[in-house]
């Protein structure tokens, strides 16, 4: 809601700016200095120079219109509401902003305040302006808003007469079909839903929303199949597909998900995105090898990115790989700014469960100095500090986050279990309970059953891990839970037998692990001894698999090159299928490529228009590309190594070689010259 009144201010902002501009009027200086700085994100100056426009002219509508922009930006909804009010007031006829914006922006200021009957007594007015204009977009615009602010407060019949008096309008409006559907499903009426998102689809089968909400339906009449494919029709059709719209839909039948997105990758050319959902589909069903391995083929065939290191970092660190996981963690931060908030707390908690404490906390602070509101950091931070065993530190980290964030039931017990540690039962009991107050929902994340078992109500903390397990029963860190506390209570066998099941799922955190005293009681017990032995020679064999599904020491390719005069190596290759041969040269950086051979190229169909990329650059009607021009290879084939999508320049020098720089070279992996036998090695 937020980000949305924010857009539309800023478009008014827009809108004004050109208007004053052709005005040309010396006395709207400071509101025109005022846009330029909101332009630049600076807020501050933004105020000054508009509270100067005020003083100047106190009567000019729009500047406390943008004013109350600013101040709704700030959170500061008293001042936004004050300054839209006063707008109205001196709203006339000559002013550049219809009446009805000004009321559209001061019902977005009610929402945020939460006094709806207001937000819709401004609708209402809103409604019978645009009606007397008979602009249908805000028509439909103003209905549509006003029908989901009745849909928030739960007043669904209100909201159902809106979507119906949009179909008034217009009998094949989409928006209204699927609004309508929404409400059908919020009552339970999933058929309904379902018969009217059908219709929906005849009018045009592109609209995403059809299949979003039609899912749904399928997923609450039990229709696990007919939803998951209305999930991937939901993701082919929306630029920026929500998953959490459907993870809980597909992890109910992975194996027919994982199904569906192969036979997808089978059949279309340009596969990127569902490569990339296939390994979600791997990590949902805890394969982390398998979801590596994708990424490493994604990674060879499409190049590096942040997002590859990302998620492939996760995925080694889920397999106890640390090495791996901090390496990639590390690659992306490098790729950013140096500040990325996310990427830094992955690798902190990498080094965490690697047992690095010191590293750990080093990236923590960083996350700190960037957020310092944040209390996830601290309590991060603060068990870091308990690990290392110092205590004290721990306290005030722990201290620290609960007093910029009351919310989190996770830093309670953090600093609950320090207290009981201290001897301090009271203020131990008063944090614990405070975590029953906040967390009260069994799904992965929850700590109340840790709450529950330090205030003596053990009875309540199985049935709560139970719970929690039955919601999840794939996800190992649940019953490495539970292990911990049927150690803690003493249940020796019970907690070695949980612990198993932890591991078979996948559970690696040996270091965690040997560090963690919750596992204290059982540490000695030779059963124990035994099963992280065990364990721990699978976790190499695991780490060797994935090693082998990134290729590091698997040969690829090996290609016979040519010896030149000049002691250059010459070596075949195919470009779209056109057989050439490109100088390998480690000194050149890009892929080049002569106009002749592109020009020939573009003639004989190797190339076509659309492979030729920039605005200011074009092709001649004789075939002959200019200087400059880059061009898109859909395909460099070298021996039986492959890259899609590759971009290269075109020099106009007709005699230029074919070069492959370093930043083609690096993406197949490793590259070896065997000087011996005048061979080009390819390593995965």
């Amino acid at each position: 809601m937020k980000k949305n009144f924010l857009i539309a201010f800023m478009l008014m902002f827009m809108s004004l700016q050109m208007c004053y501009a052709q005005k040309n009027q010396t006395s709207d200086y400071n509101l025109r200095k005022a846009y330029e700085m909101l332009d630049q994100n600076n807020d501050n100056e933004a105020l000054k120079y508009v509270n100067q426009q005020i003083q100047e002219t106190p009567k000019l509508a729009e500047a406390y219109a943008v004013r109350a922009g600013v101040y709704y930006g700030q959170e500061k909804y008293g001042s936004a509401l004050s300054d839209i009010n006063t707008s109205i007031k001196y709203w006339n006829k000559n002013c550049d902003l219809a009446k009805y914006d000004l009321y559209w922006y001061r019902a977005r200021i009610y929402m945020m305040l939460e006094e709806y009957d207001k937000a819709i007594d401004d609708y209402d007015c809103i409604y019978k302006m645009v009606v007397k204009e008979k602009n249908l977009d805000n028509i439909h615009q103003v209905l549509y808003t006003r029908a989901h602010v009745f849909y928030s407060i739960g007043d669904l019949e209100s909201s159902d007469a809106d979507y119906k008096l949009m179909l008034k309008y217009d009998e094949a409006n989409q928006v209204a079909m699927v609004g309508l559907a929404r409400n059908m499903i919020e009552r339970g009426d999933y058929s309904g839903a379902v018969e009217l998102c059908n219709k929906c689809e005849k009018y045009d089968n592109t609209y995403e929303e059809i299949y979003r909400f039609r899912m749904q339906a399928y997923d609450k009449m039990g229709q696990t199949d007919l939803a998951i494919d209305d999930a991937f029709l939901y993701v082919f059709h929306s630029e920026n597909a929500e998953v959490s719209y459907f993870e809980s839909i597909l992890k109910k039948h992975l194996s027919y998900s994982l199904a569906k997105v192969n036979e997808l990758i089978n059949n279309i050319s340009d596969n990127y995105k569902w490569k990339m959902f296939r390994t979600s589909i791997y990590e949902w069903k805890y394969d982390y090898v398998s979801a590596i391995a994708e990424y490493n083929n994604i990674e060879k065939e499409y190049g590096v990115s942040a997002s590859i290191y990302y998620y492939r970092s996760m995925c080694y660190s889920e397999i106890g790989d640390y090495e791996n996981a901090v390496a990639d963690i590390t690659k992306c931060i490098e790729m950013g700014s140096g500040k990325d908030y996310y990427a830094l707390g992955q690798r902190a908690q990498c080094y965490r469960e690697a047992g690095l404490y010191d590293e750990a906390i080093i990236d923590l602070s960083k996350m700190i100095e960037i957020f310092p509101m944040y209390a996830y950091a601290y309590y991060q931070r603060g068990w870091c500090y308990e690990l290392k065993g110092d205590d004290k530190s721990a306290m005030e980290n722990y201290n620290a986050g609960i007093d910029v964030d009351q919310t989190h039931p996770y830093i309670y017990l953090m600093r609950g279990e320090l207290y009981h540690k201290q001897g301090m039962t009271e203020l131990a009991n008063a944090d614990f309970e405070e975590v029953l107050k906040k967390d009260t929902v069994a799904e992965s994340g929850s700590c109340r059953q840790y709450a529950l078992h330090f205030l003596d109500r053990n009875d309540e903390t199985i049935e709560w891990m139970n719970k929690m397990i039955e919601n999840d029963p794939d996800d190992n860190g649940l019953y490495y839970d539970k292990s911990c506390l049927l150690s803690r209570m003493g249940m020796i066998d019970d907690a070695i037998a949980t612990l198993r099941t932890a591991l078979e799922k996948g559970m690696r955190s040996f270091a965690h692990i040997e560090n963690d005293d919750d596992m204290d009681p059982i540490r000695n017990h030779p059963d124990f001894i035994a099963l992280i032995d065990e364990y721990k020679n699978k976790q190499m064999l695991v780490i060797g698999e994935s090693e082998n599904s990134r290729g590091e020491n698997s040969v690829i390719s090996e290609v016979q090159m040519t010896k030149m005069y000049s002691g250059i190596y010459e070596v075949a290759c195919t470009i779209n299928g056109l057989p050439l041969k490109f100088v390998f040269d480690t000194g050149a950086s890009s892929v080049t490529i002569s106009s002749v051979e592109a020009a020939f190229m573009l003639k004989n169909g190797y190339l076509t228009s659309d492979d030729i990329k920039g605005k200011e650059y074009f092709s001649t009607a004789t075939g002959d590309i200019h200087e400059g021009t880059i061009i898109k290879l859909k395909e460099i084939k070298i021996g039986d190594a492959v890259l899609k999508n590759v971009e290269a320049s075109v020099v106009q020098n007709q005699q230029a070689p074919l070069l492959l720089g370093q930043s083609v070279l690096e993406r197949f992996g490793t590259i070896t010259i065997d000087n011996i036998n005048s061979k080009l090695v390819i390593k995965q």
